[in-house]
């Protein structure tokens, strides 16, 4: 099988291709990057990969670069708009191009934010619902999985909860919010899975198997660090208030209210019908802290 993956350099496409390397070795891996540092970095991990570099909204180029592709594997996608970037560019603007390239794949495989609503008050949710809609609107049948914060070694999430479970004073917004992580290797395995299901346009809300508050993760991480970190909860309004101020003095904050919306979303769903479908063992959460804190 030829397997066409966008968005391949960043922590999951790396593990997703290590893992088809590993376990589906006849399949041939095409990963469309955006630039050629993206590209050279992923060269580095020294995986069987044939890299194109296509601008994600070139819908010609991902055409020439797509040809053959059965299964297309879409993980473009943000939580943090920049004036160069904004969201509509990186979500709807990208899908679009994907559907316009009229590639001959029988089936696409993306990956979503849970939360992910056209109702929604969130810019970033509303535009991952608008990005997936475009998708599933297109000739080729997309599933959608939708996930929460992903944890897996060396990432951003990972190193951020070590650094407060190591901490004596983690201070954190709304620490009664809730959080479900997922563990990375379980989002791999998830997307692998859905490449052989039928193609059809669905929608999968996969999590973790523990909703617990931001307070209780936090303090769950300093257990396994061998600390009790103190968990003081500052009030979302004043997180909001510090993204606006940062929004209208640079053109690419370190935060935005959109990222914070998504940041502080409720996670707290059950993940039966999504384990059943795709035939999904999770990894409990005291083995994925162990394996994403420890590294």
């Amino acid at each position: 099988m030829r397997l066409l993956i966008t968005g391949a350099n960043g922590h999951l496409g790396i593990r997703l291709i290590r893992r088809i390397n590993e376990t589906r070795p006849n399949d041939e891996v095409v990963a469309i990057v955006r630039s050629e540092k993206a590209a050279a970095a992923l060269r580095q991990e020294g995986l069987e990969v044939n890299i194109r570099v296509v601008s994600y909204t070139d819908s010609a180029g991902i055409n020439l670069a797509g040809q053959g592709a059965e299964v297309i594997i879409h993980l473009v996608g943000i939580i943090k708009e920049s004036a160069a970037n904004p969201f509509e560019m990186a979500h709807q603007k990208t899908s679009a191009a994907l559907v316009e390239a009229n590639l001959d794949a029988s089936h696409i495989v993306t990956l979503g934010i849970l939360g992910s609503e056209h109702s929604s008050d969130n810019s970033c949710f509303v535009s991952r619902a608008a990005s997936d809609a475009i998708l599933q609107a297109g000739p080729i049948p997309t599933t959608v999985i939708r996930v929460p914060m992903v944890l897996g070694p060396g990432d951003y999430a990972s190193r951020a909860l070590a650094k407060n479970g190591a901490s004596g004073l983690a201070l954190c917004f709304r620490s009664s919010s809730l959080e479900q992580p997922i563990y990375s290797m379980d989002v791999v395995d998830a997307i692998m899975s859905a490449v052989s299901l039928i193609p059809a346009d669905r929608i999968i809300e996969l999590a973790g198997p523990e909703s617990l508050t931001r307070k209780a993760l936090i303090e769950r991480a300093g257990r396994l660090l061998v600390n009790r970190p103190t968990v003081l909860s500052l009030p979302i309004a004043l997180g909001y208030s510090l993204a606006w101020v940062l929004e209208k003095t640079s053109s690419n904050p370190p935060i935005t209210r959109a990222m914070l919306g998504v940041l502080d979303h409720d996670d707290a769903i059950n993940t039966r019908a999504a384990t059943n479908l795709l035939g999904l063992t999770l990894t409990p959460l005291d083995e994925m802290l162990r394996n994403v804190l420890t590294d």
